[in-house]
């Protein structure tokens, strides 16, 4: 029996059952390697730990209802990964030192002063855009349209709308983080 077959085999004893004993062998399986793995993305081991975890105790709970379209080992690694991602997403917003927070409640007019400038450096970033790309990027930012509504009025297809997108996000991205 491959690795594969053998995984899928465990994950139906615990689906069907919830037996303990192939759970902890899923478990002993891949622990180690998730929490390596999670530690590549979060630079922390106790916090790698824990998405690793929460990934487990999410299978535990609602292993019955999860249908897994790869191999086991593959799903655990990418659950493992959007955890993890998630994790980076949320603390990047969660904590605001004490010291800081005077800056974060500013006053009105300084508030105004930053976002005119912010509003200056974006528009100068999209000003330097490629011509299709900037009038794809304004199409959906400003009036509000949906990439196949761009793509229907330009007359080109929702790939190329998509396309131009993610390459507009990018170019902006990359000139707004040299300012």
């Amino acid at each position: 029996m491959s690795d594969n077959e053998y995984d899928v085999h465990l994950w139906l004893r615990i689906e069907r059952g919830g037996e303990i004993a192939a759970f902890r062998e899923l478990f002993d399986r891949y622990y180690a390697p998730l929490c390596r793995f999670a530690e590549f993305w979060l630079r922390d081991r106790a916090s790698a730990e824990e998405v690793v975890l929460d990934v487990y105790t999410h299978v535990w709970q609602h292993a019955a209802e999860l249908r897994i379209t790869v191999s086991v080992r593959a799903y655990l690694f990418r659950a493992v990964r959007n955890r993890a991602l998630n994790r980076l997403r949320d603390d990047r917003f969660s904590y605001i030192p004490f010291e800081e927070l005077g800056e974060v409640f500013a006053s009105p007019e300084s508030l105004q002063i930053e976002t005119d400038e912010i509003t200056q450096l974006v528009a100068e970033a999209v000003s330097q855009l490629p011509g299709r790309c900037r009038d794809i990027f304004l199409k959906s930012r400003n009036e509000q349209l949906s990439n196949a509504e761009i793509a229907v009025e330009m007359h080109i297809s929702v790939k190329t709308v998509e396309a131009q997108m993610s390459k507009a996000l990018r170019r902006l991205r990359g000139l707004l983080h040299k300012e």
